[in-house]
């Protein structure tokens, strides 16, 4: 198969195009994902691969080597050095990626613990909480949008592959989350920092429905909207030194996660 050196080829700049620009991953609804270890995880968890991009010359471990083996001849895209590194942001270029179809559920609450981010900004959070879920082995993440989306560049690198482990969900509004809460009879808990918040390090945690539970973190800079935290049973507060008025929503996920659903 011949290796492709022009910038100018249409399927390089359809593959640019995806990680460039979000209204072109929503309308192909596909994204790119850049890292062996990446595709070898998003291949593993059954996502479908449309077009595994890689360097020949860079195909120098045996373990590369099984990852192609993985993929159907016809969805092999083989590029230059450089014009991979026009692809990847990472210095270090492994020389492998690959164009997915996104998984994404709308509007429903799926069986099963899940974590619920509410407008949530950041890219690099996001991500972080997709690999606190699944290293924690909650399998459901939900968005309420706005927010950013699951398959921006920085979300799937941040997460380090925890992202195709993981249920997809995006809400349009807190509102038809918990219309759905209240019909499936899901138990919110929230974080708050306002004084009649439960203390996490007191909180009971045999709250008896461990599998019907959706822990809710807010945006970065507003925390839980007051809709949110009407949607919530339960405010929980982290115990923090006076000298710190706050914890980033990452931060914040994994000291809650952790003592929900880690620590006995």
């Amino acid at each position: 198969m011949e290796t492709i050196t022009s910038r100018q080829n249409a399927r390089f700049r359809e593959i640019k195009k995806l990680i460039e620009n979000k209204r072109y991953r929503e309308e192909t609804g596909s994204f790119f994902v850049d890292g062996v270890n990446f595709v070898a995880q998003a291949l593993a968890n059954n996502w479908e691969i449309l077009s595994l991009v890689y360097v020949p010359s860079e195909i120098d471990t045996d373990y590369k080597k099984k990852i192609l083996s993985l993929v159907p001849d016809e969805k092999h895209f083989p590029v230059d050095k450089n014009l991979y590194e026009a692809l990847s942001v990472k210095k270090d270029v492994q020389g492998v990626g690959g164009v997915f179809k996104q998984k994404l559920t709308r509007s429903e609450i799926l069986p099963g613990t899940g974590v619920v981010l509410e407008n949530i900004a950041n890219p690099g959070n996001l991500g972080s909480i997709a690999r606190l879920c699944a290293a924690f082995g909650i399998n459901n993440l939900y968005i309420i949008k706005p927010a950013v989306e699951f398959f921006h560049p920085e979300v799937v690198r941040a997460s380090m592959g925890g992202l195709f482990h993981l249920n997809l969900v995006e809400f349009d509004s807190i509102g038809r989350l918990s219309e759905e809460m209240k019909k499936t009879d899901y138990f919110g808990i929230g974080t708050s920092l306002q004084d009649d918040s439960v203390n996490l390090s007191v909180f009971n945690k045999d709250y008896g429905q461990s599998e019907r539970i959706l822990v809710l973190f807010g945006s970065e800079a507003k925390g839980l909207s007051t809709e949110a935290k009407n949607t919530c049973q339960t405010l929980l507060r982290i115990p923090i030194h006076e000298r710190v008025d706050s914890l980033n929503v990452a931060e914040s996920a994994a000291i809650v996660l952790y003592e929900l659903f880690v620590k006995k």
